[in-house]
């Protein structure tokens, strides 16, 4: 009898398990998109603010001190897709979202373009 009672109890404890697994997996589901749409409500009418940025970084692309490409942000008869895409998208954006001030955001995509091999090899042959 006791064996069946205590077979009885782990069976209803792994059923138990399985229903507190499934919630948490649909909890961190609920969160993971409600982050999301507080990060993109946070951007709404920061229209102003990306032309900014996206000015900024063409001129630093232009800049002695920055990667000296007198096109800038064109680059291939094209928008340099990957620059906008990573320093504006996936730098400057990000910092801002987690608090940073515009100033801020621009000196860590500055930051980050001055160690790319690109920025290295430019500003190698000048010093």
């Amino acid at each position: 009898m006791a064996t069946a009672l205590l077979a009885a109890f782990v069976i209803h404890q792994h059923n138990q398990i399985g229903q507190l697994q499934a919630q948490v997996a649909d909890a961190q589901t609920q969160a993971v998109q409600r982050a999301r749409n507080i990060a993109s409500d946070s951007m709404e009418g920061q229209t102003a603010e990306i032309q900014r940025a996206m000015k900024w970084l063409d001129d630093f692309y232009k800049a002695p001190d920055g990667l000296q490409r007198p096109e800038g942000l064109w680059i291939g008869g094209h928008p340099d897709y990957e620059g906008l895409s990573t320093w504006v998208f996936e730098v400057y954006l990000r910092n801002r979202l987690r608090g940073l001030s515009e100033e801020q955001a621009r000196q860590a995509v500055e930051k980050m373009i001055k160690q790319s091999d690109e920025w290295r090899v430019k500003h190698r042959a000048q010093g």
